[in-house]
């Protein structure tokens, strides 16, 4: 075997990188480069640090900083180059002179001399296109780069994206924490009227640190309060002329669990249009009350008479209704939501052993719903407790059980279901339900945003409700004061004014009383129109038959759109067929040539059509 020598290890000796031993302290010396000398002149003076600082654009980043007899002197470096590494030779600097409020900027004398694959970070076009993303609801970062594959752009890395989206929330949204005196701060740099009439204000708000006297109206507790209320000038000024306010809360908005209230009202097209949105630390009677008053202090602050609203359309929840009543006072309906009470009726029947007479209870319960007065709701409940009463000869529990739960939960306390209560206002709250899953889906993108940033949010989502409902703009959503008639509606009225119903006229000294017969009947018997007149119903069967006559009422010298009929169609819809039909018949309306429905020959039969046949031969 042969044995070879390896030789040792020697290191390179480099022309930029020097090494030297000293023997004295026996310490390795590294002697670097000479570092470059940069020559400044003088370029611009400002009066203000802002404006000197607003010169200075996107592309410096800050550097360094010293202090001199001068000032202070901000040393800045061309962004497009490694911070750690070689530096651009073309630089910027600001003195802050000491003696004045004046700031000097100087430049380099050399020019930019990095390269383009120096380049570091997302370029500033894909930033704004990622900002632009993010602003249209694309907020995720997978979804963020297959949006920018499929534009062939620059795509950065998942590390960078999610840097820059936390960087851009922050700058967006602000601080991810806030303070009870931070948002008194916002809220007292937000309370002035706006010039700009879409744009969002607090109304009124009030905060309650917790360790301070209270009202006299607050309950004594050691939490902290906060209440705000947000709208715009011309959404205030749109809600005006309300008859009606609806309200509600929802949660899943805020990250800290706290309600978002919103009221509005509708118009005659069931149109839901908001007044404003509050944030509460609760939702009690307190807080409802509140946001009531504080739609009276934004009328005030628009010059607006305050509203003087009839009804109100909530849900079952007490604090709504009490909250209601300490702003407005007693004389008004309660409108209770048919959609809520309808769900509650369901849980609690299908306890009902008997699936029969459950679903039976369902359906008598729904034409009493249709009830198009008190006094009628009234009468058909007591003859509704006493049909099932009599049925229940076997005593079955489970019935006993619900007619009480029934006569406690939705005629003692929550009358206001049927549609009778009130005219011209809905019967349901499901026009707020649905914009309160707007704002889910496109205020916040189903996102749960904490209070300090749901702030921004608030104030777009009350922005874009002003937008939507300005009327020199395209697509405008118009607070309807007259119910519109659509072109289904046309070709039903002109179909049921060409039938040969029987339509019986009786004059009063005001108005005209039609009484027509419903459904596929042709005429009303007398014995019928004379029980349905005088109201005296003995069994609820008989209830139900008054259901075959329709009473249409038209005022002398009135315009014959606000005829009022007592059919389901029209309480709900506040516009049916009998309205437009009878305005049809008797020569006040024409309809659209569009809504006579009149086939052109017959339709084509099924199967393959057959060839046409030579000249001369009958087809």
């Amino acid at each position: 075997m042969e044995v070879m020598q390896v030789d040792q290890y020697e290191s390179d000796t480099l022309d930029e990188d020097i090494i030297e031993r000293d023997d004295s302290t026996k310490k390795v010396k590294k002697v670097c480069e000479k570092t470059r000398t940069k020559f400044w002149i003088k370029d611009t003076t400002f009066n203000t640090a802002s404006e000197a600082e607003a010169f200075i654009k996107s592309e410096w980043s800050k550097h360094y900083t010293n202090y001199t007899d001068q000032g202070k002197r901000i040393y800045y470096r061309c962004k497009k180059a490694r911070r750690r590494g070689p530096q651009c030779s073309a630089g910027v600097s600001l003195l802050y002179h000491a003696d004045s409020d004046a700031v000097t900027v100087y430049k380099t004398e050399a020019d930019h001399d990095h390269t383009n694959n120096e380049i570091q970070g997302i370029d500033e076009d894909i930033k704004k296109c990622i900002e632009e993303l993010y602003n249209d609801g694309i907020t995720k970062p997978k979804l963020i780069v297959r949006v920018l594959r499929s534009r062939q752009l620059k795509v950065p890395s998942y590390t960078q994206l999610n840097n820059f989206l936390v960087y851009y929330r922050k700058r967006k949204y602000g601080s991810y924490t806030i303070s009870l005196g931070e948002l008194e701060q916002w809220c007292a740099e937000n309370s002035n009227v706006p010039n700009d009439k879409h744009k969002a204000f607090v109304v009124s708000y009030k905060i309650m640190y917790g360790d301070e006297d209270y009202e006299a109206d607050e309950e004594e507790t050691n939490e902290r309060i906060f209440r705000f209320f947000l709208s715009s000038v011309h959404l205030l000024d749109i809600v005006s002329v309300a008859t009606h306010i609806c309200a509600d809360g929802t949660y899943k908005l805020i990250w800290q669990g706290f309600p978002v209230l919103v009221i509005g009202t509708t118009d005659l097209n069931k149109c839901f249009h908001p007044i404003g949105l509050a944030v509460c630390s609760n939702e009690q009677t307190k807080d409802f009350q509140f946001i009531f008053k504080a739609v009276q202090i934004g009328m005030q602050k628009i010059n607006k008479n305050p509203l003087q609203p009839t009804a109100l359309v909530s849900d079952a929840a007490e604090a709504i209704k009490n909250g209601f009543r300490n702003v407005f006072g007693d004389s008004f309906s309660h409108i209770m939501c048919w959609s809520h009470m309808k769900r509650k009726i369901e849980l609690h029947i299908s306890h009902v052993n008997d699936k029969e007479k459950a679903k039976e209870i369902l359906h008598d319960i729904e034409i009493l719903q249709l009830s198009n007065s008190p006094s009628l709701f009234e009468l058909g409940y007591t003859l509704f407790m006493k049909k099932w009463k009599l049925n229940n000869k076997e005593k079955n529990q489970s019935i006993s059980d619900f007619l009480q739960y029934f006569d406690n939960e939705w005629f003692s306390s929550n009358p206001g279901w049927y549609e009778g209560v009130q005219l011209f206002v809905p019967s349901t709250n499901n026009a707020l339900e649905s914009t309160n899953r707007t704002i889910k889906d496109d205020g916040t993108f189903r996102e749960s945003h904490v209070l300090s940033r749901f702030l921004t949010t608030a104030s777009d989502i009350i922005l874009n409700w002003s937008i939507d409902r300005d009327t020199s703009l395209t697509n405008a959503k118009h607070f309807v004061t007259e119910p519109t008639i659509s072109l289904a509606l046309w070709t039903s009225s002109y179909q049921w004014a060409k039938s040969n119903k029987n339509v019986i006229c009786l004059n009063n000294e005001s108005s005209k009383v039609y009484y027509i017969p419903a459904r596929d009947l042709d005429s009303i018997p007398q014995n019928d129109l004379n029980r349905y007149k005088k109201q005296k119903f003995t069994t609820f069967n008989q209830l139900k038959k008054s259901f075959d006559i329709w009473c249409l009422e038209v005022e002398n010298d009135s315009n014959w759109r606000k005829s009022k009929c007592n059919c389901p169609a029209f309480l709900k819809n506040f516009i049916c067929k009998h309205v437009v039909g009878m305005g049809i018949r008797l020569k006040h309306c024409k309809p659209p040539a569009a809504a006579k429905t009149v086939p052109i020959g017959e339709k084509r039969k099924r199967g393959r059509p057959s060839k046409a046949k030579t000249a001369l031969l009958v087809q």
